[in-house]
């Protein structure tokens, strides 16, 4: 028994490898430009590391692990439920402070509760979880806010996470990359960052954001990461006027002019600011057609390829459908220590203070609603938004 069996277990690493090498290859590529990091390492996106690299290798092994589980099984229509999932990619808020106020800044009712409760977490936590993380298998750990940048051990922080293991990218508003910050970043292993950019016309990108002059600098901080090998990509939020606007291609050709490597689409979410706005939330269609337009966009080689959130489930593993990527492969933890599905999600399941991470991952991904995997943003569903609004009541209570 054991050798047909291992010879099965062979068969399966084989297969699951060359899909996972064509689902890279399809959609990053083909045609797409490919940049030289500072450790001459060739990149192709900012949350999926090189192919060659150290990283890469233990993701996938990590990937071949999860695939193997005896406890997998093929839903009705086709899509492959992990029961064994790993937090391949982990979003993690060491500060909520900021000097913008964005009008839909997600992370604002936290911001207000970490500073009424001073519940943010110390220097020493926030490394304890990300080893935690990467103990578990996280190869991509991702600095969010606020603004990771006026976090004041932001470097140290950097320079702790192992580079052979993990991956270390940050999303920032891009006003502090000055040339000695990025010359710091670099030196203490910032792998890449993602300059977050709402619109094309720079007067309106400084009016939501109520801080004048942010778009040029930030503009400033992309070409001094790509001078220094800092992997450079642009984030910005999708919405129903973008859509029908023609913005969305104005965003394109201005990172195409900024020569970015990668554009990250957020679908707007009512969270934060947004909490009451449940109309925000895009439909079925407008979705559809955001996956046309990257489609549409990743297949022509003038362009920066586009990413989503809703592919990182179907990168990671090729047989599962693009979709909802919360519990599946990626988590977020909040400042105060507090672990979500997303960071536009404020379901908790557990604070890295009080319980192992791996205890909160499996208590998440195991729950009855991410149990099975959603083919869409699950903020489409009305009864998920209900579902939220009546968790924060408990939470109040």
């Amino acid at each position: 028994m054991t050798e047909p069996r291992d010879k099965w277990q062979r068969s399966m690493i084989r297969n699951n490898m060359l899909k996972l090498r064509e689902a890279i290859e399809t959609h990053y590529m083909k045609g797409k430009p490919m940049v030289t990091t500072h450790d001459g390492r060739l990149a192709f996106s900012l949350l999926i590391p090189p192919l060659g690299h150290p990283v890469a290798t233990r993701r996938v092994r990590q990937v071949t692990k999860n695939v193997l589980d005896s406890r997998n099984f093929v839903q009705d229509d086709g899509v492959v439920n992990y029961t064994r999932r790993t937090p391949h990619i982990i979003t993690l808020a060491p500060t909520y402070d900021c000097q913008c106020d964005c009008g839909h800044c997600s992370a604002f009712l936290k911001r207000k509760a970490v500073r009424r409760d001073k519940s943010q977490m110390t220097f020493p936590e926030i490394r304890s979880a990300i080893n935690q993380a990467v103990e578990m298998g996280t190869t991509s750990i991702v600095l969010v806010g606020g603004e990771p940048l006026l976090y004041p051990e932001i470097f140290d922080l950097i320079r702790s996470i192992d580079r052979d293991k993990c991956l270390c990218t940050l999303f920032t508003n891009g006003e502090f990359m000055t040339g000695e910050n990025v010359s710091r970043l670099k030196d203490a292993g910032a792998y890449g960052a993602f300059f977050s950019l709402d619109s094309s016309d720079p007067a309106e990108h400084d009016r939501n954001r109520k801080r004048p002059g942010l778009f040029l600098k930030a503009a400033d901080g992309i070409r001094r990461c790509q001078d220094a090998g800092i992997v450079t990509g642009m984030s910005t939020f999708v919405t129903k006027e973008k859509i029908a606007s023609g913005e969305m291609e104005a965003m394109m050709e201005l990172a195409r002019r900024m020569r970015v490597l990668e554009v990250f689409f957020f679908d707007i979410i009512p969270t934060g600011k947004m909490t009451q706005k449940r109309e925000c939330v895009l439909s079925k269609g407008e979705s559809d057609e955001i996956k046309k337009f990257r489609e549409q966009y990743n297949e022509n080689p003038d362009f920066p390829r586009i990413i989503h959130q809703t592919l990182f489930a179907s990168l990671t593993y090729p047989c599962a459908a693009e979709g909802c990527p919360a519990a599946t492969v990626y988590m977020h933890i909040q400042a105060d220590g507090s672990v979500c599905p997303c960071d536009f999600t404020p379901l908790v399941f557990g604070n890295v203070r009080q319980k192992p991470l791996k205890e909160i991952w499996e208590a998440m991904s195991g729950n009855e609603i991410y149990g099975k995997p959603s083919a869409h943003c699950r903020y489409q569903d009305r009864e998920f938004c209900d579902l939220v609004a009546r968790f924060e009541q408990s939470q109040l209570a």
